[in-house]
C-alpha cells in the first residue's frame, strides 16, 4: 500500500507503448479505485484511458451495429472487474478482443481459492490467454495458500507451476516482484519524512 504501484504500471505502459505493443491496452480494477487509477495514468504518463461501467457499455453498443464488439470501439480502457464478471454477454465479447496489455489491479481477487473456479478466476483467465503483456499488481499480502499464489503464477505463465501444491521460489521468482517498505525507503536515500502521531481526545 502506497509504495507506488500505478506508478510501476504507468512505466510498464509507457515503455509498452515506446516499443510499439501498447496500442491497446486494458486495465480492469476495483470500481473504488478506477477514478483514481484512471487519472494517476493520464496526469503522470499522458495514457487516457476510456471509463466504461454496464451504462458506458450500453451506450456503446447504441451506437454501433448490432454485431459489433463494443471493446472494438477504444483502443483504452479501464473497467471495474465486477462489471465485467456479471453480464455473460461481455465474455463473448472479450474472448474476441486481443489486448496488447492488460493490468488486472487487485489481482488477489482474481486467484483460485478452493475446487471451484470463481467468475473472476475465470475472468482472468480469459484475458491473460488474449493479451501479449499481462501486469498483475496487489498491495494486499499472500494469503499463504500456495495454491492460489500458484493460479496467479500460472496466469502470467502457464508452464510455470508444474504441482500447484508444491513448487519452490526458484520456479516462478522471475515472475514477481515484492517490495516492502523497508526496501523503497532503502531506495529514496532519506526522502521519506518520519510519520508525525499526534493524539485527540
Amino acid at each position: 500500500m502506497g509504495l507506488g504501484k500505478t506508478i510501476e504500471v504507468g512505466v510498464l505502459l509507457t515503455e509498452l507503448i515506446q516499443r510499439g505493443r501498447g496500442q491497446r491496452i486494458l486495465v480492469v480494477a476495483l470500481k473504488s479505485i478506477l477514478a483514481q487509477f484512471q487519472e494517476e495514468l493520464w496526469a503522470r504518463f499522458t495514457i487516457p484511458l476510456v471509463r466504461l461501467d454496464s451504462v458506458g457499455i450500453q451506450r456503446v453498443q447504441a451506437r454501433i451495429p448490432a454485431n459489433q464488439n463494443p471493446f472494438h470501439v477504444f483502443d483504452r480502457v479501464i473497467v471495474s472487474v465486477d462489471t465485467l464478471k456479471k453480464d455473460s454477454r461481455y465474455r463473448a465479447y472479450l474472448e474476441g478482443c486481443h489486448w496488447d496489455a492488460v493490468v488486472i489491479d487487485e489481482c488477489q481477487n482474481v486467484a483460485v481459492r478452493g475446487k471451484n473456479m470463481a467468475q473472476r478466476a475465470r475472468l482472468a483467465k480469459l484475458l491473460a490467454r488474449n493479451t501479449d503483456a499481462l501486469i498483475l499488481t496487489s498491495a494486499t499480502p499472500h494469503d499463504g495458500n500456495p495454491e492460489s499464489f500458484a493460479s496467479l503464477m500460472q496466469l502470467l505463465e502457464p508452464t510455470a507451476v508444474a504441482d500447484p501444491k508444491n513448487y519452490t521460489h526458484e520456479e516462478v521468482g522471475d515472475l514477481f516482484i515484492r517490495r516492502f517498505q523497508k526496501d523503497v525507503r532503502a531506495g529514496a536515500l532519506g526522502q521519506f519524512h518520519e510519520r508525525q502521531v499526534d493524539t485527540l481526545t
